[in-house]
């Protein structure tokens, strides 16, 4: 009897397999951050590296089940404050003893929130960065469909095609937040909510508009906004200074390696190269967004 109920007890502290949207959901059915979660007296607390909360965790390091699950990971302070300040639902947070006794975490508790403690070497286990500061949030997916964003009259666009690396377009995102970008857009690539595109953003996927345009469909969507299209490449018939930024405009970046194809280079309206004066031959995409970007917005404040 004692250990049926010590089973029973154990079940409680089961999410189960996310191997589906249906799944995640019937295992956290007591509900994201909101009326129905846990209670501050409920927080759990897990110590064991085998609990299936954890391996679950573990498994949204994967781009598939992600999108099976509809769920992805935000780690750190900084980037969780990001995104509960832009309205993104959580689902549960995990923190260590140390953050469990932060303000934070007592007010995600207090409204509602799944808040779990777990040991030091179960966090080392569900981090994805080396410099772990004990929180770590599952998040609900939203939808980014790029056809749900509102553009500004007359707006600043960065548009990625096929960007591989969640490095660079953490980097990006950065780069769209410090140069007042109304949005970004990507085709391909690496997808938005890879938890390393969440890190190296430093949280500014969630301070930045962000959309998915649908395969072969980017520069459609741009020029049907009205917008201007400048696209980035070696091959550009002018410098910075000399491409007009002003207006609805888009900034189109293409892949680390190859770059834009021929037939969106030949697409564009105009083509900006950066003068470079050593012997690389380019740089790197985030770093030429950023100056293309920065030029945008000293035009586009005079």
């Amino acid at each position: 009897r004692g250990r049926a109920r010590a089973r029973r007890a154990g079940r409680s502290d089961h999410v189960g397999r996310i191997g589906t949207r249906r799944a995640f959901r019937r295992a956290t059915s007591r509900g994201p951050l909101g009326p129905e979660g846990l209670l501050l007296s409920e927080t759990l607390r897990i110590s064991s590296l085998d609990n299936p909360r954890v391996k679950d965790a573990v498994k949204l390091r994967d781009r598939r089940t992600r999108e099976r699950a509809a769920r992805f990971l935000v780690e750190g302070k900084r980037e969780l404050m990001h995104a509960f300040e832009a309205g993104w639902e959580l689902d549960h947070l995990f923190v260590t003893e140390t953050a469990r006794a932060d303000d934070l975490a007592g007010r995600v508790a207090e409204r509602g929130g799944r808040v779990i403690e777990v040991t030091g070497d179960v966090f080392a286990k569900i981090a994805v960065r080396d410099d772990r500061d004990g929180w770590l949030g599952v998040f609900v997916a939203p939808d980014l469909a790029a056809d749900r964003l509102r553009l500004p009259a007359e707006p600043l666009v960065l548009a990625t095609l096929g960007v591989e690396k969640p490095g660079n377009l953490g980097a990006l995102l950065r780069s769209a937040d410090a140069f007042g970008a109304d949005a970004l857009i990507v085709e391909g690539g690496t997808d938005l909510l890879n938890p390393n595109v969440v890190r190296s953003s430093l949280g500014c996927l969630f301070t930045v508009p962000v959309g998915v345009a649908p395969a072969g469909t980017l520069l459609e969507w741009l020029r049907g906004r009205g917008l201007r299209i400048v696209a980035a490449t070696p091959d550009g018939t002018g410098p910075p200074d000399r491409t007009d930024f002003s207006g609805a405009v888009a900034i189109v970046v293409g892949a680390e390696a190859a770059g834009l194809p021929a037939d969106s280079r030949g697409a564009a309206d105009s083509r900006v190269r950066i003068p470079m004066r050593g012997r690389a031959d380019s740089l790197n995409v985030s770093v030429a967004a950023a100056v293309l970007l920065y030029e945008a917005d000293r035009q586009r404040a005079r």
